[in-house]
Protein backbone atom coordinates (compact mmCIF):
# COMPACT_ATOMS: atom_id res chain seq x y z
CA UNK A 1 0.00 0.00 0.00
CA UNK A 2 2.95 2.12 0.69
CA UNK A 3 3.87 1.89 -3.23
CA UNK A 4 0.23 3.40 -3.66
CA UNK A 5 0.48 6.34 -1.47
CA UNK A 6 3.93 7.30 -3.24
CA UNK A 7 1.96 7.12 -6.30
CA UNK A 8 -0.74 8.80 -5.49
CA UNK A 9 1.47 11.66 -3.97
CA UNK A 10 3.78 11.96 -7.25
CA UNK A 11 0.72 11.97 -9.02
CA UNK A 12 -0.76 14.89 -6.56
CA UNK A 13 2.64 17.11 -5.95
CA UNK A 14 3.35 17.00 -9.95
CA UNK A 15 -0.81 17.98 -11.07
CA UNK A 16 -0.86 20.86 -8.07
CA UNK A 17 2.69 22.11 -9.02
CA UNK A 18 1.69 22.27 -12.54
CA UNK A 19 0.68 25.62 -14.53
CA UNK A 20 -2.69 23.56 -15.64
CA UNK A 21 -3.43 23.00 -12.16
CA UNK A 22 -2.85 27.26 -11.47
CA UNK A 23 -5.04 27.89 -14.62
CA UNK A 24 -7.71 25.39 -13.69
CA UNK A 25 -7.85 27.26 -10.08
CA UNK A 26 -8.23 30.24 -11.54
CA UNK A 27 -10.18 29.64 -14.53
CA UNK A 28 -13.56 29.68 -13.03
CA UNK A 29 -13.24 32.97 -11.07
CA UNK A 30 -11.41 34.28 -13.44
CA UNK A 31 -14.44 33.11 -16.56
CA UNK A 32 -16.77 34.56 -13.90
CA UNK A 33 -15.44 38.20 -13.57
CA UNK A 34 -14.90 38.30 -17.82
CA UNK A 35 -18.24 37.23 -17.86
CA UNK A 36 -19.97 40.03 -15.50
CA UNK A 37 -17.03 42.71 -16.89
CA UNK A 38 -18.46 40.90 -20.39
CA UNK A 39 -22.18 42.14 -19.61
CA UNK A 40 -21.83 45.61 -17.73
CA UNK A 41 -19.52 46.47 -21.15
CA UNK A 42 -22.29 45.43 -23.30
CA UNK A 43 -24.46 47.19 -21.05
CA UNK A 44 -22.63 50.77 -21.30
CA UNK A 45 -22.13 49.88 -25.44
CA UNK A 46 -26.21 49.27 -25.72
CA UNK A 47 -27.38 50.45 -28.90
CA UNK A 48 -29.57 53.69 -27.41
CA UNK A 49 -30.40 54.98 -31.20
CA UNK A 50 -34.12 56.12 -31.25
CA UNK A 51 -36.32 53.74 -32.52
CA UNK A 52 -38.32 55.84 -35.10
CA UNK A 53 -41.59 53.82 -36.51
CA UNK A 54 -44.80 55.44 -38.57
CA UNK A 55 -48.12 54.57 -37.24
CA UNK A 56 -50.68 54.32 -40.11
CA UNK A 57 -54.03 54.26 -38.04
CA UNK A 58 -57.04 53.56 -39.42
CA UNK A 59 -59.32 53.58 -36.59
CA UNK A 60 -57.96 57.56 -36.05
CA UNK A 61 -58.65 57.65 -31.94
CA UNK A 62 -54.95 55.45 -31.36
CA UNK A 63 -52.42 57.33 -32.16
CA UNK A 64 -52.46 60.41 -30.22
CA UNK A 65 -52.51 58.29 -26.89
CA UNK A 66 -49.88 56.48 -28.38
CA UNK A 67 -47.84 59.34 -29.11
CA UNK A 68 -48.38 60.21 -25.38
CA UNK A 69 -47.19 57.53 -24.06
CA UNK A 70 -44.05 57.63 -25.98
CA UNK A 71 -43.45 61.54 -24.34
CA UNK A 72 -43.88 59.96 -21.13
CA UNK A 73 -41.63 56.66 -21.60
CA UNK A 74 -38.51 59.44 -23.48
CA UNK A 75 -38.90 61.34 -20.36
CA UNK A 76 -38.40 58.99 -17.51
CA UNK A 77 -35.33 58.18 -19.71
CA UNK A 78 -33.94 61.30 -19.91
CA UNK A 79 -34.37 61.78 -16.30
CA UNK A 80 -32.77 58.65 -15.29
CA UNK A 81 -35.97 56.82 -14.31
CA UNK A 82 -34.82 53.66 -15.20
CA UNK A 83 -33.58 51.79 -11.88
CA UNK A 84 -35.48 49.47 -9.86
CA UNK A 85 -34.58 48.92 -5.68
CA UNK A 86 -33.03 45.70 -4.27
CA UNK A 87 -33.51 44.70 -0.83
CA UNK A 88 -30.62 42.90 0.41
CA UNK A 89 -29.90 42.67 4.01
CA UNK A 90 -32.19 44.80 5.26
CA UNK A 91 -30.99 47.39 3.24
CA UNK A 92 -32.42 48.82 -0.04
CA UNK A 93 -29.83 49.20 -2.68
CA UNK A 94 -30.06 51.33 -6.16
CA UNK A 95 -29.66 49.16 -9.28
CA UNK A 96 -29.79 51.09 -12.65
CA UNK A 97 -30.84 49.09 -15.70
CA UNK A 98 -29.31 48.59 -18.98
CA UNK A 99 -29.77 51.91 -20.86
CA UNK A 100 -33.04 52.01 -23.30
CA UNK A 101 -33.46 53.81 -26.22
CA UNK A 102 -36.16 56.08 -27.19
CA UNK A 103 -39.54 54.97 -29.08
CA UNK A 104 -40.27 57.84 -31.14
CA UNK A 105 -43.85 57.97 -33.24
CA UNK A 106 -44.57 59.91 -36.46
CA UNK A 107 -48.29 59.78 -37.53
CA UNK A 108 -48.51 58.23 -41.36
CA UNK A 109 -51.65 60.10 -43.11
CA UNK A 110 -53.65 57.58 -45.13
CA UNK A 111 -56.67 58.57 -47.61
CA UNK A 112 -57.88 55.19 -47.64
CA UNK A 113 -57.40 54.51 -51.10
CA UNK A 114 -54.83 52.25 -51.40
CA UNK A 115 -53.39 50.25 -48.29
CA UNK A 116 -51.00 48.03 -50.56
CA UNK A 117 -49.47 51.14 -51.42
CA UNK A 118 -48.75 52.97 -48.48
CA UNK A 119 -47.68 49.57 -46.96
CA UNK A 120 -45.21 49.51 -49.83
CA UNK A 121 -44.22 53.21 -49.28
CA UNK A 122 -43.52 52.47 -45.78
CA UNK A 123 -41.56 49.49 -46.19
CA UNK A 124 -38.98 51.25 -48.37
CA UNK A 125 -38.76 53.80 -45.72
CA UNK A 126 -37.59 50.92 -43.77
CA UNK A 127 -35.71 49.50 -45.91
CA UNK A 128 -33.48 53.01 -46.61
CA UNK A 129 -32.86 53.27 -42.49
CA UNK A 130 -35.40 56.53 -42.17
CA UNK A 131 -37.52 54.58 -39.95
CA UNK A 132 -36.79 51.19 -37.72
CA UNK A 133 -40.60 49.63 -38.05
CA UNK A 134 -43.98 50.67 -39.04
CA UNK A 135 -47.70 49.87 -37.30
CA UNK A 136 -50.97 49.33 -39.14
CA UNK A 137 -54.01 49.68 -36.61
CA UNK A 138 -56.85 48.11 -37.93
CA UNK A 139 -60.12 50.42 -38.48
CA UNK A 140 -62.58 48.79 -36.28
CA UNK A 141 -60.02 47.84 -33.60
CA UNK A 142 -62.40 49.52 -30.56
CA UNK A 143 -65.40 48.04 -31.70
CA UNK A 144 -65.87 45.01 -29.42
CA UNK A 145 -68.72 43.11 -32.09
CA UNK A 146 -66.41 43.62 -34.96
CA UNK A 147 -64.78 40.63 -36.58
CA UNK A 148 -62.88 42.12 -39.65
CA UNK A 149 -60.07 44.54 -39.30
CA UNK A 150 -59.04 44.53 -35.59
CA UNK A 151 -55.83 43.36 -36.03
CA UNK A 152 -52.81 45.37 -35.47
CA UNK A 153 -49.61 44.78 -37.46
CA UNK A 154 -45.91 45.26 -36.71
CA UNK A 155 -43.68 45.33 -39.75
CA UNK A 156 -39.96 45.42 -38.83
CA UNK A 157 -36.16 44.22 -40.89
CA UNK A 158 -35.40 43.63 -37.77
CA UNK A 159 -37.50 40.20 -35.93
CA UNK A 160 -35.48 39.85 -33.16
CA UNK A 161 -35.95 43.10 -31.43
CA UNK A 162 -38.81 42.15 -29.05
CA UNK A 163 -38.70 45.74 -26.79
CA UNK A 164 -40.26 47.99 -29.45
CA UNK A 165 -43.11 45.22 -30.55
CA UNK A 166 -43.92 44.86 -27.02
CA UNK A 167 -44.18 47.90 -25.66
CA UNK A 168 -46.58 48.66 -28.55
CA UNK A 169 -48.66 46.04 -27.95
CA UNK A 170 -48.82 46.51 -24.29
CA UNK A 171 -49.84 50.31 -24.76
CA UNK A 172 -52.85 49.79 -27.36
CA UNK A 173 -53.71 46.87 -25.83
CA UNK A 174 -54.33 48.84 -22.03
CA UNK A 175 -55.52 51.97 -24.34
CA UNK A 176 -58.42 49.83 -25.52
CA UNK A 177 -59.12 48.42 -22.85
CA UNK A 178 -59.98 51.75 -21.40
CA UNK A 179 -62.02 52.67 -24.20
CA UNK A 180 -63.91 49.94 -24.39
CA UNK A 181 -64.88 50.33 -20.65
CA UNK A 182 -65.88 53.54 -21.04
CA UNK A 183 -68.01 52.89 -24.03
CA UNK A 184 -69.75 49.98 -22.35
CA UNK A 185 -70.23 52.49 -18.99
CA UNK A 186 -67.94 51.18 -16.97
CA UNK A 187 -66.10 53.15 -14.36
CA UNK A 188 -62.18 51.53 -15.37
CA UNK A 189 -61.26 52.66 -12.13
CA UNK A 190 -63.22 50.92 -10.80
CA UNK A 191 -62.54 47.59 -13.11
CA UNK A 192 -58.88 48.11 -12.20
CA UNK A 193 -59.33 48.46 -8.33
CA UNK A 194 -61.40 45.12 -8.38
CA UNK A 195 -58.84 43.08 -11.09
CA UNK A 196 -55.83 43.93 -8.97
CA UNK A 197 -53.61 40.67 -8.78
CA UNK A 198 -53.81 38.74 -5.68
CA UNK A 199 -50.04 38.43 -4.17
CA UNK A 200 -48.49 34.88 -3.20
CA UNK A 201 -46.55 34.18 -0.81
CA UNK A 202 -44.33 31.49 -1.03
CA UNK A 203 -43.83 29.51 2.12
CA UNK A 204 -42.86 26.43 3.85
CA UNK A 205 -45.02 24.32 6.36
CA UNK A 206 -45.49 25.44 9.71
CA UNK A 207 -43.30 23.39 12.45
CA UNK A 208 -44.22 22.50 15.91
CA UNK A 209 -41.62 22.25 18.90
CA UNK A 210 -40.84 19.48 21.45
CA UNK A 211 -42.64 22.52 24.15
CA UNK A 212 -45.89 22.11 21.88
CA UNK A 213 -45.38 25.71 20.39
CA UNK A 214 -46.41 26.44 17.02
CA UNK A 215 -43.83 28.02 14.43
CA UNK A 216 -44.81 29.89 11.78
CA UNK A 217 -43.73 29.13 8.22
CA UNK A 218 -40.85 30.86 6.88
CA UNK A 219 -41.10 32.85 3.53
CA UNK A 220 -39.65 30.63 0.63
CA UNK A 221 -35.93 31.41 0.20
CA UNK A 222 -34.48 31.40 -3.70
CA UNK A 223 -31.25 30.86 -2.78
CA UNK A 224 -31.72 27.54 -0.59
CA UNK A 225 -34.91 26.16 -2.84
CA UNK A 226 -33.40 26.81 -6.28
CA UNK A 227 -29.24 28.30 -6.53
CA UNK A 228 -27.99 25.50 -4.11
CA UNK A 229 -29.29 22.72 -5.44
CA UNK A 230 -28.76 23.80 -9.07
CA UNK A 231 -25.43 25.23 -8.50
CA UNK A 232 -24.44 22.54 -6.18
CA UNK A 233 -24.72 19.89 -9.34
CA UNK A 234 -23.26 21.69 -11.81
CA UNK A 235 -20.46 22.08 -9.81
CA UNK A 236 -20.27 18.55 -8.73
CA UNK A 237 -20.44 17.67 -12.34
CA UNK A 238 -18.00 20.26 -13.49
CA UNK A 239 -15.26 19.10 -11.30
CA UNK A 240 -15.62 15.04 -11.42
CA UNK A 241 -15.61 15.41 -16.02
CA UNK A 242 -12.72 17.89 -15.71
CA UNK A 243 -10.92 15.54 -13.55
CA UNK A 244 -11.58 12.08 -14.85
CA UNK A 245 -10.78 12.25 -18.57
CA UNK A 246 -7.72 14.12 -17.62
CA UNK A 247 -6.86 10.36 -16.61
CA UNK A 248 -7.00 9.21 -19.80
CA UNK A 249 -4.75 11.71 -21.23
CA UNK A 250 -2.17 10.88 -18.82
CA UNK A 251 -1.80 7.16 -19.05
CA UNK A 252 -2.38 7.22 -23.03
CA UNK A 253 0.82 9.88 -22.96
CA UNK A 254 2.72 7.95 -20.38
CA UNK A 255 2.30 4.43 -22.80
CA UNK A 256 2.79 6.34 -25.91
CA UNK A 257 6.39 7.82 -24.49
CA UNK A 258 7.13 4.66 -22.95
CA UNK A 259 7.17 5.96 -19.41
CA UNK A 260 4.60 3.37 -18.52
CA UNK A 261 6.99 0.53 -19.02
CA UNK A 262 9.87 2.38 -16.51
CA UNK A 263 7.19 2.88 -13.47
CA UNK A 264 5.95 -0.67 -13.69
CA UNK A 265 9.21 -2.00 -13.05
CA UNK A 266 8.88 -0.71 -9.55
CA UNK A 267 5.30 -0.61 -8.95
CA UNK A 268 2.47 -3.50 -10.01
CA UNK A 269 -0.10 -2.19 -12.86
CA UNK A 270 -2.91 -2.28 -10.16
CA UNK A 271 -0.80 -0.40 -7.49
CA UNK A 272 0.54 2.44 -10.41
CA UNK A 273 -3.45 2.73 -11.53
CA UNK A 274 -4.29 2.89 -7.61
CA UNK A 275 -2.06 5.55 -7.07
CA UNK A 276 -2.94 7.35 -10.11
CA UNK A 277 -6.83 7.26 -9.15
CA UNK A 278 -6.29 8.85 -5.02
CA UNK A 279 -3.87 11.16 -6.69
CA UNK A 280 -6.54 12.38 -9.00
CA UNK A 281 -9.46 12.14 -6.28
CA UNK A 282 -6.92 14.55 -3.97
CA UNK A 283 -6.10 16.99 -7.07
CA UNK A 284 -9.52 17.42 -7.40
CA UNK A 285 -10.51 17.23 -4.05
CA UNK A 286 -7.94 20.31 -3.22
CA UNK A 287 -9.67 22.35 -6.17
CA UNK A 288 -13.07 21.69 -4.90
CA UNK A 289 -12.36 22.70 -1.68
CA UNK A 290 -10.99 25.96 -3.13
CA UNK A 291 -14.14 26.68 -4.92
CA UNK A 292 -16.35 25.86 -2.07
CA UNK A 293 -14.38 28.19 0.17
CA UNK A 294 -14.72 30.67 -1.85
CA UNK A 295 -18.50 29.74 -2.33
CA UNK A 296 -19.02 29.50 1.90
CA UNK A 297 -17.67 32.98 1.83
CA UNK A 298 -19.93 34.58 -0.61
CA UNK A 299 -23.17 33.42 1.42
CA UNK A 300 -21.35 34.38 4.58
CA UNK A 301 -20.77 38.10 2.59
CA UNK A 302 -24.33 38.29 1.45
CA UNK A 303 -26.10 37.00 4.86
CA UNK A 304 -27.24 33.56 2.69
CA UNK A 305 -24.79 31.29 4.84
CA UNK A 306 -28.04 29.53 6.91
CA UNK A 307 -29.74 28.98 4.30
CA UNK A 308 -27.15 25.62 2.98
CA UNK A 309 -27.86 22.99 5.56
CA UNK A 310 -24.21 21.97 6.87
CA UNK A 311 -24.64 18.10 6.09
CA UNK A 312 -24.84 19.32 1.89
CA UNK A 313 -21.08 20.17 1.67
CA UNK A 314 -20.32 16.35 3.52
CA UNK A 315 -22.31 14.47 0.61
CA UNK A 316 -20.59 17.00 -2.17
CA UNK A 317 -17.57 15.78 -1.39
CA UNK A 318 -18.70 12.25 -0.49
CA UNK A 319 -20.31 11.77 -3.90
CA UNK A 320 -17.54 13.77 -5.37
CA UNK A 321 -15.13 11.11 -4.09
CA UNK A 322 -17.46 8.24 -5.21
CA UNK A 323 -18.12 9.65 -8.66
CA UNK A 324 -14.58 10.30 -9.58
CA UNK A 325 -13.18 6.49 -8.34
CA UNK A 326 -16.20 5.19 -10.82
CA UNK A 327 -15.62 7.63 -13.56
CA UNK A 328 -11.67 7.49 -13.12
CA UNK A 329 -11.65 3.85 -13.36
CA UNK A 330 -12.90 3.98 -17.12
CA UNK A 331 -11.04 6.44 -18.10
CA UNK A 332 -7.84 4.49 -16.92
CA UNK A 333 -8.67 1.49 -18.35
CA UNK A 334 -9.60 3.21 -21.41
CA UNK A 335 -6.48 5.23 -21.85
CA UNK A 336 -4.51 1.91 -20.73
CA UNK A 337 -6.03 0.08 -23.80
CA UNK A 338 -5.81 2.45 -26.37
CA UNK A 339 -2.28 3.43 -28.27
CA UNK A 340 -3.55 6.74 -30.28
CA UNK A 341 -5.88 9.28 -29.34
CA UNK A 342 -8.18 8.46 -32.14
CA UNK A 343 -8.59 5.31 -30.78
CA UNK A 344 -9.67 6.60 -27.22
CA UNK A 345 -12.30 9.20 -29.04
CA UNK A 346 -13.84 6.23 -30.67
CA UNK A 347 -14.23 4.35 -27.14
CA UNK A 348 -15.12 7.66 -25.10
CA UNK A 349 -18.60 7.66 -26.79
CA UNK A 350 -20.79 5.22 -25.20
CA UNK A 351 -19.03 6.42 -22.32
CA UNK A 352 -19.51 10.05 -22.88
CA UNK A 353 -23.21 9.04 -23.18
CA UNK A 354 -23.71 7.39 -19.91
CA UNK A 355 -21.86 10.61 -18.10
CA UNK A 356 -24.11 13.17 -19.97
CA UNK A 357 -26.95 11.49 -18.40
CA UNK A 358 -27.30 13.95 -14.66
CA UNK A 359 -26.50 16.46 -17.23
CA UNK A 360 -29.49 15.67 -19.29
CA UNK A 361 -32.32 14.67 -16.56
CA UNK A 362 -31.50 17.34 -13.63
CA UNK A 363 -34.46 19.68 -14.63
CA UNK A 364 -37.16 16.87 -14.72
CA UNK A 365 -35.61 15.89 -11.19
CA UNK A 366 -35.61 19.50 -10.08
CA UNK A 367 -39.31 19.79 -10.63
CA UNK A 368 -40.53 16.89 -8.97
CA UNK A 369 -37.92 15.49 -7.21
CA UNK A 370 -40.08 12.96 -4.91
CA UNK A 371 -41.62 11.62 -8.37
CA UNK A 372 -40.86 8.10 -9.53
CA UNK A 373 -38.83 8.68 -12.19
CA UNK A 374 -36.59 10.91 -9.85
CA UNK A 375 -36.54 8.35 -7.52
CA UNK A 376 -35.56 5.60 -10.06
CA UNK A 377 -32.74 7.69 -12.06
CA UNK A 378 -31.47 8.80 -8.89
CA UNK A 379 -30.86 5.23 -8.13
CA UNK A 380 -29.36 4.42 -11.27
CA UNK A 381 -25.34 4.12 -10.32
CA UNK A 382 -24.10 6.64 -12.78
CA UNK A 383 -26.02 8.91 -12.08
CA UNK A 384 -26.70 8.96 -8.18
CA UNK A 385 -23.51 11.33 -7.62
CA UNK A 386 -25.21 14.66 -9.27
CA UNK A 387 -29.00 13.26 -9.05
CA UNK A 388 -29.09 12.21 -4.98
CA UNK A 389 -27.12 15.26 -4.28
CA UNK A 390 -29.79 17.37 -6.16
CA UNK A 391 -32.26 15.86 -4.14
CA UNK A 392 -30.68 16.09 -1.39
CA UNK A 393 -30.51 19.96 -1.80
CA UNK A 394 -33.82 20.17 -2.08
CA UNK A 395 -35.92 20.36 1.02
CA UNK A 396 -37.06 18.72 2.43
CA UNK A 397 -34.73 16.24 0.50
CA UNK A 398 -35.40 12.47 -0.25
CA UNK A 399 -36.48 9.93 2.48
CA UNK A 400 -33.30 8.14 4.79
CA UNK A 401 -33.84 4.66 2.91
CA UNK A 402 -33.64 5.82 -0.48
CA UNK A 403 -30.13 7.73 0.36
CA UNK A 404 -28.84 4.42 1.73
CA UNK A 405 -29.82 2.53 -0.60
CA UNK A 406 -28.17 4.86 -3.69
CA UNK A 407 -24.77 4.88 -1.48
CA UNK A 408 -25.02 1.07 -1.33
CA UNK A 409 -26.05 0.85 -5.42
CA UNK A 410 -23.15 3.27 -6.30
CA UNK A 411 -20.50 1.89 -4.02
CA UNK A 412 -21.14 -1.32 -5.55
CA UNK A 413 -21.26 0.43 -8.85
CA UNK A 414 -17.36 2.05 -8.13
CA UNK A 415 -15.96 -0.96 -6.80
CA UNK A 416 -17.02 -3.08 -10.19
CA UNK A 417 -16.00 -0.35 -12.10
CA UNK A 418 -12.44 -0.43 -10.25
CA UNK A 419 -12.02 -3.90 -10.63
CA UNK A 420 -12.49 -3.99 -14.11
CA UNK A 421 -10.60 -1.25 -14.52
CA UNK A 422 -7.87 -2.79 -12.80
CA UNK A 423 -8.08 -6.04 -14.70
CA UNK A 424 -8.22 -4.06 -17.98
CA UNK A 425 -5.29 -1.71 -17.55
CA UNK A 426 -3.36 -4.71 -15.82
CA UNK A 427 -3.43 -6.02 -19.68
CA UNK A 428 -3.99 -2.70 -21.46
CA UNK A 429 -0.83 -1.19 -20.20
CA UNK A 430 1.43 -3.52 -22.26
CA UNK A 431 0.07 -3.86 -24.81
CA UNK A 432 1.09 -2.40 -28.10
CA UNK A 433 0.28 -2.40 -31.74
CA UNK A 434 -3.39 -3.65 -31.92
CA UNK A 435 -6.13 -1.24 -31.75
CA UNK A 436 -8.68 -1.78 -29.18
CA UNK A 437 -12.39 -2.60 -29.52
CA UNK A 438 -14.86 -3.26 -26.82
CA UNK A 439 -14.74 -7.19 -27.32
CA UNK A 440 -11.35 -7.25 -26.70
CA UNK A 441 -11.58 -5.41 -23.75
CA UNK A 442 -14.16 -7.72 -22.64
CA UNK A 443 -11.90 -10.55 -23.26
CA UNK A 444 -9.07 -9.02 -21.04
CA UNK A 445 -11.62 -8.40 -18.07
CA UNK A 446 -12.19 -11.98 -18.11
CA UNK A 447 -8.96 -13.10 -18.34
CA UNK A 448 -6.64 -15.14 -15.83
Amino acid sequence: MNKVWRVAATEYLNAVRSKAFIVGVLAVPLIMAISIGAQFYAQKKTDVTPRRFAVLDRSGQLYAALAAQAKARNDSIRAGGQSVAVPLKGQTFKVDMPPQPEFVPEEFKFNGDDLKAAELQLSERVRRKELFAFVIIGPNVLDRAATNGVEVRYHTQTPTYQDLPGWIETTLSSEVRERRFTAAGVDSRQVRALSQPVPLQRLGLAEQKATGEVVQAKRENRVATMLVPIGGMVLLYLVVMTSAPALLNTVLEEKMQKISEVLLASVSPFELMLGKLLGTVLVSLTLSGLYMGSLVWGLWRFGQLENVPGQLYAWFFLFQVLALLMYGSVFLAIGAACNEIRDAQSLMMPVMMVVMIPYLMFLPVLQSPASPFSRAISLFPPATPMLMFLRLAIPPGPAWWEVALGLVLTTAFMLGCVWAGAKIFRIGILSQGQAPSISRMIQWLFSK
